[in-house]
């Protein structure tokens, strides 16, 4: 794991480079927090393009940064299936199953399906 820390005036911007685990998570909460600690009106900027994976203790911190607002640069379709897993919510979403309307037979062809949220899991 490679952590580049790039400490300017206008940004203080995080890039993660390969696993993000282990011992590593709590240096980069460290200098994150140091970052939120000071004065300068800057914005900060976690980079995970090149990230290859995360423990759960990194996944942690990842999220706990996005709910703070720090924003994430996120290059690439991998890095962008990591901001979704980070951004989304822990609990179960709503599912949407096809389900026709009661008051439509099968065979009628001009029905249209009706989507309808479903608990994930449930009929």
């Amino acid at each position: 794991m490679t952590v580049k820390i790039h400490d300017r005036a206008d940004e203080f911007r995080i890039e993660l480079i390969g696993k993000f685990s282990g011992e590593i998570v709590n240096e980069v909460a460290s200098n994150w927090k140091e970052a939120l600690a000071d004065t300068l009106p800057r914005k900060c900027t976690v980079d995970i393009s090149r990230l290859t994976s995360y423990d759960g203790a990194g996944r942690k911190l990842l999220r706990e940064m996005y709910q703070h607002g720090t924003q994430f640069a996120a290059g690439n379709p991998v890095a962008l299936t990591f901001l979704n897993e980070i951004s989304t919510s822990e609990r179960r979403r709503p599912a949407l199953v096809q389900a026709l309307p009661q008051d439509h037979a099968p065979q009628d062809k001009r029905s249209f399906p009706v989507w309808r949220a479903h608990a994930a899991g449930s009929k």
